[in-house]
């Protein structure tokens, strides 16, 4: 059966396959870490207070199922009772989880307060993410700030849909830190006809996991552990006109992850300097106080079978951007004239 990807609602699994949440309200994003060490206190934003000892075993056992480095849980079993019976308030519970996770010694993996996660539903509802505007000689820009917002596929559908005499594009993935992988995805297939867009390999739910997103000429698919699910898809609005992505070390996660899908398949050149290097995903399973544990739950890997964790990705044209003026997009703009000729 089909489902429109357009009427999928922001609930337990923010864009992505229902399977994808294992507690019920969990959600697959690409973004860079914290900057800061997460609350160490419950938030206010939780009812009531959570019975703390299974607040604090559901964060144990989010980390046991999903955790994508296994060699590091060789003494995870000595966590699960290490407070049993010392856990009076949800606030020990939170302080005692958070003293847990600190032994992952895991960035992207951390506790997130009912607060952080109003947060994140709040950025998932943005919008005017996208911009965009016709240059000189018909071609199109447009620039993509984040993918943690559930608008952001239909954005770049309708600046593109706005500008139906562009010969060409510039895609602005600069300073884009990531976000969904489903929009990345969406906006993957407003570029082409067919093609892999990535793979994930990890651990889910206690068990190995692969799961390939895939664009086909009629529908995207979804092939988890070998099981196949189809959605409509968005339509190649752009056919084989020119495009080129722009990015820069701030170019994190999801945006990586469509620069280097286009990249390897062709369809773009990339031009400015090597992106951040950010080829993990996490989940957020849901807690009984209204917080979550972010988990680092797969490795992603790009079409040609790259991994960019750690390494970022180098453009087809490393360019500086000049203090006057800019040189990447006038570095854009030659490669597109190169290619009109």
């Amino acid at each position: 059966m089909k489902t429109n990807l357009r009427s999928i609602a922001f609930m337990a699994v923010a864009f992505l396959i229902a399977a994808l949440a294992p507690f019920g309200q969990g959600s697959v994003t690409f973004a860079q870490p914290a900057a800061t060490t997460p609350v160490l206190t419950a938030s206010v934003a939780s009812a009531q207070q959570a019975d703390p000892e299974k607040l604090y075993h559901d964060a144990w056992q989010a980390i046991q199922d999903n955790f994508l480095h296994r060699d590091r849980l060789k003494d995870w079993d000595k966590w699960e009772h290490k407070f049993a019976g010392k856990l009076m308030t949800e606030d020990d519970a939170v302080r005692a989880i958070n003293q847990m996770l600190d032994t992952l010694k895991e960035d992207y993996t951390y506790y997130k307060s009912a607060n952080m996660v109003q947060n994140d539903k709040n950025r998932a509802a943005a919008k005017n993410v996208v911009t965009y505007k016709l240059l000189a000689g018909n071609i199109g820009y447009i620039q993509i700030r984040t993918f943690s917002s559930e608008n952001t596929a239909a954005e770049v559908e309708a600046a593109l849909k706005a500008m139906p005499n562009a010969k060409s594009y510039i895609i602005d993935l600069r300073g884009n830190g990531g976000g969904y992988v489903m929009q990345a995805f969406e906006v993957f297939s407003l570029f082409v006809d067919q093609g892999t867009f990535t793979t994930l390999k990890g651990h889910y739910k206690g068990a190995p996991y692969k799961e390939e997103y895939v664009v086909e000429k009629a529908h995207l698919e979804n092939i988890a552990n070998g099981t196949v699910t189809k959605y409509d898809r968005r339509p190649n609005l752009t056919g084989n006109k020119p495009v080129v992505i722009l990015v820069d070390a701030d170019s994190a996660s999801a945006s990586e992850m469509l620069t280097g899908a286009l990249q390897d398949s062709g369809r773009a050149t990339v031009v400015g300097v090597k992106t951040f290097g950010k080829g993990i995903a996490q989940i957020a399973p849901a807690l009984p106080n209204g917080g979550a544990v972010r988990v680092t739950f797969a490795e992603y890997f790009l079409p040609g079978g790259s991994s960019i964790h750690r390494k970022g990705i180098t453009p087809d044209r490393v360019v500086r951007r000049s203090t006057s003026g800019d040189s990447q997009v006038a570095e854009a703009l030659k490669v597109i004239d190169e290619k009109l000729k």
